[in-house]
């Protein structure tokens, strides 16, 4: 019995490997990793040209990390502003590639990609979209399409100023003539004056023909343009810049210290420590309070040593004194004023 129950195990055995045992599934086709599913693409006009901005995807369509990323194709359709179509099919070959490692005809900073088409030109609408593709050539799910309706831009904002307090800058222009082209401002600010290097710093909507800018650095100068901006089917275009503006904030000069009184037989000698600020010349103003009274200014011009005698003083009365330094071009922006004690005059 034995011997024969080892023998059927056997036999068990063997036509379990070759037909197979126990429940069967259906067999998973093979698929290739491709990228995963473009978001949404960002499109920006200019006078001369529409940007493209994008976010780098990070997965695969199967959900695994996409770690062999090699670029970006961008297929582009070209019509006449009226004889453009809803869910435009794209054919042919791609009309742009983005390399992602070299990408020698965009920018790719901080996981954000941005491509600029100048081959342009207004009238037309450009529809978009964007696929990425891995190191064996092999595409992702492309972007929804992007269309852009290219037209004229509207007129550039004009007379813009500017004024700097230490703490912030405060732009003022006025609305260009053809007030009804125009649905808002872009401000931009650079280091220097050059266009592509400037930085967008703030919006208004096309009432407001201000802005401060509370984000600069003291003793720094900056260069600032104004454009104006429309709306065409969620798109927008901007103006030419207007004409740049350069303007310096001013930083903030420390209160004088070791301020003194000393009564004289001609009045009342105040005096402080001189202020020093590298490139920059210090001047100061004294002011003066009778008894609880008010402090007023008594220099009439600025004060340019760290001394002053006030000799329009009374016999019996007591004064108060307080100096505040500024830069020799900012007399409106003064420092804090340093106060002394009461002092009587007695002489």
């Amino acid at each position: 019995m034995r011997a024969s129950g080892r023998v059927f195990a056997c036999i068990a055995l063997v036509v379990c490997l070759f037909v197979g045992c126990g429940y069967k599934t259906s067999p998973r086709p093979a698929t290739a990793t491709v990228p995963g599913d473009m978001g949404l693409v960002d499109a920006f006009a200019y006078p001369d040209r529409i940007m493209l901005r994008w976010e780098v995807p990070a997965m695969n369509a199967d959900g695994s990390p996409l770690k062999d990323l090699s670029g970006f194709k961008i297929y582009r359709l070209s019509r006449k502003i009226g004889e453009e179509c809803e869910n435009c099919r794209f054919e042919g070959k791609p009309y742009a590639n983005v390399d992602f490692q070299k990408p020698v005809n965009a920018e790719i900073v901080d996981g954000k990609v941005m491509y600029n088409d100048r081959n342009v030109a207004h009238g037309n609408v450009y529809t978009y979209i964007v696929a990425a593709y891995n190191l064996k050539g092999r595409e992702g799910k492309p972007s929804p399409q992007v269309p852009v309706t290219f037209q004229e831009p509207p007129p550039a904002p004009e007379n813009v100023n500017a004024h700097a307090t230490p703490n912030a800058v405060t732009l003022i222009w006025t609305a260009p003539g053809e007030k009804e082209a125009v649905q808002g401002y872009r401000i931009y600010r650079g280091s220097t004056d050059a266009l592509d290097q400037m930085k967008k710093v703030g919006t208004t909507k096309s009432d407001e023909v201000s802005f401060t800018d509370k984000t600069v650095e003291k003793d720094k100068t900056y260069y600032y343009v104004v454009r104006s901006l429309r709306v065409a089917n969620e798109v927008s275009i901007e103006s030419r810049p207007s004409t740049a503006v350069r303007v310096t904030v001013p930083g903030e000069v420390e209160t004088p210290i070791n301020v003194r009184t000393n009564v004289t037989t001609t009045g009342i000698r105040v005096s402080w420590e001189q202020s020093t600020i590298t490139g920059k010349r210090v001047f100061y103003n004294l002011y003066r309070s009778e008894g609880n009274g008010a402090f007023q200014r008594i220099n009439i011009a600025p004060i340019r040593d760290s001394w002053f005698l006030d000799r329009k003083v009374r016999r019996g009365a007591t004064y108060r004194y307080a100096v505040t330094a500024y830069f020799e071009d900012r007399p409106e922006y003064e420092s804090s004023r340093a106060v002394t004690e009461a002092v009587r005059y007695n002489r």
